[in-house]
């Protein structure tokens, strides 16, 4: 049948076949590259939280506030199944525009678990995943940058304390002189009390973020020493903060030590 077709009518089907081939390849290509327009930006609100591709911003529709993640610059944690005498760190360059000025700032995370870095009346808190694997390479386009942007509490009549546990941080706002003057001692060299012990309480705080708990201002101490039932990690408090807050009360981790203090008094 097909050699009593015409040589131009054969060759005008062939033409129409291929060009709705075409046709249907551009239409699909035009549907993926407006997807990936649409989702280069998300749009949260304060507090809420986005995991940004390299390239994507989070834009947070109740302040004038965006953040886009460009591009991982370093990497150098030490890797899942290797024995390291550092945990190393991890950093990202992100642009943050604020109604008309754009600035640039480098998110850093020593280890793994979360980060918190401050701009201007906001607090970025920020992850990085995935986490570096032995003998695996992590490609640029592969890392993923999970951020929760909130506004920073009006602090005042304290000084706010990082405290870095192993790989992992969280940040007590002391109000009590006494131990205010033991911080100030102990980043001198001056204390060996460098056991953080603090009352335990429930409920998220903006300064310390992403943890669901905090620490009284009031009722914490600098020690040399205390029982091991309340060492531990922040992880492991939030993993059972049921347990924590009604046996155990109080969180002092031995290997705490502080890594930035700023004065709000």
């Amino acid at each position: 049948m097909m050699k009593n077709t015409p040589l131009s009518t054969r060759l005008k089907t062939k033409f129409i076949g291929r060009f709705f081939i075409f046709l249907s390849i551009f239409l699909t290509c035009l549907i993926l590259l407006a997807g990936c327009s649409k989702n280069s930006e998300i749009n949260a609100a304060l507090g809420g939280t986005a995991t940004l591709a390299p390239g994507q911003t989070i834009s947070i529709t109740d302040a004038s506030l965006k953040v886009k993640f460009l591009e991982v610059v370093n990497d150098s944690r030490c890797a899942t199944g290797v024995e390291c005498f550092w945990e190393g760190e991890v950093s990202a360059l992100v642009e943050i525009t604020q109604q008309n000025s754009t600035n640039r700032l480098v998110l850093t995370k020593r280890g793994s678990g979360a980060g918190t870095e401050d701009f201007n009346e906001y607090a970025i808190t920020f992850e990085f995943t995935p986490y570096p694997q032995a003998g695996k390479q992590i490609s640029k386009k592969d890392y993923r940058l999970k951020i929760t942007v909130t506004k920073k509490e009006v602090l005042s009549g304290g000084i706010l304390v990082t405290f870095q546990v192993v790989n992992e941080s969280y940040r007590v706002f002391i109000t009590n002189p006494d131990t205010i003057a033991q911080v100030f001692a102990v980043e001198r060299g001056e204390s060996s009390a460098t056991i953080p012990s603090g009352k335990l309480l429930s409920g998220a705080v903006p300064y310390n973020q992403p943890w669901s708990w905090h620490i009284d201002s009031e009722d914490i101490q600098m020690a040399e020493f205390t029982i091991e039932l309340c060492d531990g990690t922040p992880s492991l408090v939030e993993a059972d903060l049921n347990y924590w807050i009604d046996t155990v009360q109080r969180f002092c981790p031995w290997s705490a030590q502080i890594s930035k203090i700023e004065d709000y008094r």
